[in-house]
């Protein structure tokens, strides 16, 4: 398989379309230039499965390749720097019994007892001697020559401990790439079932952050005095089988698939662990690695224990013996299918992704705080060349990227036509061209969007960001009747917003109270606002018009409190307070177009200044409820406008559906990007990248990929967690705690920003990830800040902030 550049309009998809995946059957009808792998011919695909056979001129730069025979395309794909899943000398080094089994024996993964005899001429890098129930033996003589001392070996093995049990040895002759022939012979084992034999297919897939992950898992049965092949039965599920051989109870056959899991992933580990020491030219390219394989593996038992032991890897083999013969097997297993396409397709979509963004330039305009740091070694990581434009001279990050442009006056965004001209003039004057052009800091979101405009690149209308970034202004956008952007939404968007009040003077407050509006109970925050500086939710007039004097008084522009909008001016909303849970839906858009959503749940805020406390991911939620918060997010975001992006929405969940709180046209921020990177293994930042520079981000589902675990998290605040975080919880320590795995830290901001305020942003968020559950990952997260002093009842109490995630 491969799978080429895509075009305009098309891209990678699980369902694929032309121009997506591309099915070649000879290695003539690729061709190498300098390091390129170049596609002339193939098979290609319509919405509705026909084929066709295309030639392409000029032909089509792949940009994944993925060989069914890893033999055949050995010599076209060597020398080419396009990720590959597989390789010719990848395949033979694990099609190589000896080889495979004496790696798995080294990691202590039980293989057939085994005894190897190698003839004089073999070329091998192993050792003589034994390795766990492998043992080699390197012959000094032909057969012929020393028949003598190999009948010997032969007895030494047959009457050997682990071999007196066993009424049956198999002779295998290898010589599929030797050029001499060697035996090796093998211990039948007695196999789980009494009339029966089964063969267990566990096809494992490397995560795009080298996790081993099943993708699926299938039998094939047969009689128990006869050998197994992939060729001579059908496939079908481990919990029939086991059933079959009279295994009904249901907690056994659990325990029989997680060991076969567990061993399956297990090999997968030994093989990325070995390739990691490989060179490339050992490996059969620049990036080559093996991405998905197949394990082969029966189940022994000695009367009182249950054992897996691997047969061998067979990449093509067990692939195959995982599809289902009849769509009535799919339908069966739809949702496990669904989990399972995610887990097969993910990994080559990212490598191909990341293959095409690789020597792309972005603008970045607006360096953001220390908590964006993650931005600039990121990009470096992927090759993404990064033009920043900030207006401190001396911000750290301006070492960290290619072209740095200071710009003092970017915070006052009254200016930002004059900004955009600017910056476009410095571009043209430095040779520099852009690819795209993105903001990930909330103030420059419309500044970001002029520059789009200007120079053609890829990003979503200016009116649309300006709406997003006022929040008022999207709730009464939302509520009118009519949008002429998106007529056919349902329900309306309408149906997600709220009544709002723009507040510039305490005059605005007054003359609403005097029309005889329902204005409380209600929040206020800054009406360009972000981190939740300044909201406090009101229950009167005189409760509404003491805070607007607070925070006239108090934040009236940016030098006040950097970063939270003050550039844009300090008008407040005043919004209709809503009850229910708080949540976040993060979003990618392409062209309007959905293509992935992730969603979080928030504990209670801290009253009455609804500062956030704990979150978690993912979202606890029942499935459709979730499925109504993406298509509130989804559908507000096209209501405003907003249609190429990676988006925050906040929402509520209500006793009468999802209610907006606001849209963040940018991507999320605080410990967002890090969980969605872990859990699901999306990178919302290279698809942030990917958008600006034209490219869609295609997932294998949009909003149904499966969760490698349980996120849980809480924030640390400098107000009450001073004395902790300068002795139990200090930074130093809570990154030592990082490194070592006992949780998971996203610093927000630097050690020199210990100082307590009124208005205040989180210091930095402390999480666990748990593999089982939300409980455990609850539990485990208390009890470790407990130990650090971060649990402070009742002012701080991290119990009752947990609590609404069991």
């Amino acid at each position: 398989m491969t799978v080429e550049k895509p075009v305009k309009n098309l891209s990678l998809s699980p369902t694929p379309l032309p121009g997506d995946a591309l099915l070649c059957f000879s290695p003539s009808w690729l061709s190498c230039s300098s390091s390129s792998l170049l596609v002339h011919k193939a098979v290609t695909f319509d919405l509705g499965g026909r084929t066709f056979l295309t030639s392409f001129n000029p032909p089509r730069v792949v940009t994944y390749f993925l060989s069914c025979d890893p033999f055949s395309a050995e010599e076209v794909t060597r020398g080419v720097d396009c990720p590959m899943g597989t390789s010719g000398s990848l395949g033979m080094f694990w099609g190589d019994v000896l080889t495979s089994r004496f790696l798995l024996e080294k990691a202590k993964i039980h293989t057939p007892t085994t005894l190897a005899l190698l003839m004089p001429s073999e070329q091998t890098v192993l050792e003589e001697g034994t390795m766990g129930g492998l043992e080699l033996v390197h012959l000094a003589t032909t057969v012929k020559d020393d028949l003598n001392s190999i009948r010997n070996k032969v007895d030494s093995f047959l009457d050997s401990e682990t071999m007196r049990l066993s009424d049956k040895v198999c002779p295998i002759l290898l010589s599929y790439h030797f050029p001499s022939r060697n035996f090796i012979l093998v211990k039948l084992l007695k196999l789980v079932g009494p009339d029966l034999s089964f063969r267990v297919c566990a096809i494992v897939t490397r995560s795009p952050q080298n996790v081993p992950l099943l993708y699926k898992m299938v039998c094939r049965v047969g009689a128990s005095d006869t050998p197994l092949s992939h060729h001579q039965s059908l496939s079908q599920s481990l919990e029939t089988t086991l059933s079959e051989c009279g295994f009904t109870d249901p907690a056994l056959a659990a325990s029989i698939r997680r060991l076969a899991t567990n061993t399956a992933l297990d090999c997968l580990r030994v093989i990325m662990e070995t390739e990691a020491s490989m060179s490339s030219e050992s490996r059969g390219g620049l990036s080559a690695q093996t991405d998905m394989i197949g394990v082969d593996l029966i189940f022994t038992s000695d009367g009182s224990t249950i054992k897996p032991v691997v047969l061998g890897f067979h990449p093509s083999l067990c692939l195959q013996s995982s599809i289902p013969e009849q769509r009535t097997v799919k339908e069966i297993f739809d949702r496990e299918t669904e989990a399972c396409r995610g887990t097969l397709l993910l990994t080559p979509f990212t490598r191909s992704q990341c293959y095409l963004m690789q020597e792309k330039t972005v603008l970045v305009v607006g360096a953001g705080s220390y908590s964006k740091k993650f931005i600039w070694e990121a990009a470096k990581h992927y090759k993404i060349k990064i033009l920043l434009v900030d207006s401190d001279p001396k911000h750290f990050a301006s070492k960290m990227v290619d072209h740095f442009l200071p710009l003092p006056d970017l915070p006052d965004h009254r200016r930002d036509d004059q900004h955009c001209i600017y910056i476009c003039d410095w571009l043209s004057t430095s040779g520099l061209h852009p690819d795209g052009c993105v903001c990930f800091w909330d103030d420059c979101v419309v500044l970001t969007s002029l520059i789009c405009d200007r120079l053609g690149l890829r990003g979503s209308h200016t009116m649309a960001v300006g709406i997003a970034k006022e929040k008022s202004r999207t709730h009464l956008h939302l509520l009118s009747s009519f949008h002429p952007s998106v007529p056919l939404l349902s329900p309306s968007p309408s149906s997600y917003a709220v009544p709002c009040l723009h507040v510039e003077s305490a005059l605005d407050l007054q003359k609403a109270a005097q029309g005889g509006q329902r204005l409380f109970p209600a929040v206020m925050k800054l009406e360009y606002g972000a981190g939740a500086v300044g909201v406090r939710k009101v229950g009167s007039l005189s409760e509404s018009l003491a805070h607007f004097e607070r925070i006239a008084g108090d934040l009236r522009e940016e030098t006040d409190y950097p970063g939270i909008g003050l550039g844009w001016g300090n008008a407040m909303t005043l919004m209709e307070y809503v009850g229910g849970t708080e949540h976040d839906v993060d979003l990618m858009l392409f062209n309007g177009q959905l293509e992935g959503a992730f969603v979080s749940d928030n504990g209670p805020t801290r009253a009455p200044t609804f500062t956030e406390t704990a979150a978690q991911m993912p979202s606890g939620l029942a499935p459709d409820k979730r499925a109504q918060l993406i298509r509130a997010a989804y559908h507000a975001c096209l209501g405003c406008g907003l249609r190429d992006g990676v988006y925050n929405v906040e929402l509520k969940m209500t006793k009468l559906g999802p209610r907006l709180i606001e849209i963040n046209a940018r991507m999320g921020g605080f410990y967002l990007r890090d969980w969605i990177l872990q859990l699901y293994g999306v990178d919302l930042l290279m698809a942030a990248f990917m958008i600006a520079c034209g490219v869609r981000p295609r997932l294998p589902s949009a909003t149904d990929l499966p969760a490698r675990g349980h996120f849980v998290g809480v924030m640390c605040v400098v107000s009450q967690h001073l004395q902790a975080l300068r002795s139990t919880a200090s930074p130093q320590r809570l990154r030592s705690l990082h490194q070592e795995g006992a949780l998971w830290l996203n610093e927000l901001a630097a050690d020199d920003e210990l100082i307590a305020g009124e208005y205040e942003e989180p210091f930095c968020n402390v999480g666990v990830r748990d593999t089982c559950s939300r409980e455990r990952a609850c539990q485990r997260l208390l009890a470790l800040c407990q130990g650090l002093g971060l649990h402070c009842p009742p002012r701080y109490d991290l119990e009752y902030f947990l609590s609404h995630f069991h």
